[in-house]
């Protein structure tokens, strides 16, 4: 998959947060395909390798920090009772950490012997891969199924504005609505 395809939304998108996120689980499901490439040939280029290490310590962890510090908690403010959520933004929130974990792993890997043109990746490392990108997958399809489905019925337009202020702050993004 070119890493065209895996460029970041567009700021602009900022204003639908909700928008945002699921163009930023895109962008996630194509890096778990690159990660299986990488794992599949026990090899990656270092450009290829470079973009996903600075992926995964940037991008992937504001990615983070929008859903555990804004849509989580207005999320679970709005959900009902009878929506179950508590329990599973419980669990996504945990997935986080533990997938930030394996992200380091990943990091590492990536980054061993910069010099060289290629990283070769071990079978182990390549499991590891594998096991992440299945992880996320799964993660992401929880997220995409219930969690931004219920959001777009529970949140009002002042969530979404507090949500989307949020991001574009952790972004240094300037907006004129800003208290």
């Amino acid at each position: 998959m070119p890493w065209d395809d895996m460029a970041p939304p567009p700021f602009a998108m900022l204003d639908d947060p909700l928008a945002y996120i699921l163009a930023a689980h895109l962008r996630q499901r194509a890096v778990c395909a690159v990660l299986r490439r990488f794992a599949t040939e026990q090899s990656a280029g270092r450009t290829e390798a470079d973009r996903l290490t600075a992926y995964l310590t940037g991008d992937l962890r504001l990615h983070h920090e929008d859903e555990d510090l804004d849509l989580y908690p207005v999320l679970r403010r709005r959900a009902l009772p009878a929506d179950g959520l508590g329990v599973t933004l419980a669990r996504l929130g945990e997935e986080h950490r533990h997938g930030a974990a394996m992200a380091d792993m990943i990091v590492e890997i990536l980054s061993a012997k910069p010099a060289d043109a290629t990283v070769n990746i071990e079978v182990a490392a390549g499991e590891a891969m594998q096991a992440y990108a299945a992880s996320e997958m799964r993660h992401l399809a929880l997220e995409n199924g219930v969690v931004l489905a219920l959001a777009r019925i529970r949140l009002t337009r002042p969530d979404l504005k507090a949500i989307s202020r949020g991001m574009k702050q952790r972004r240094g993004v300037v907006t004129h609505d800003q208290p």
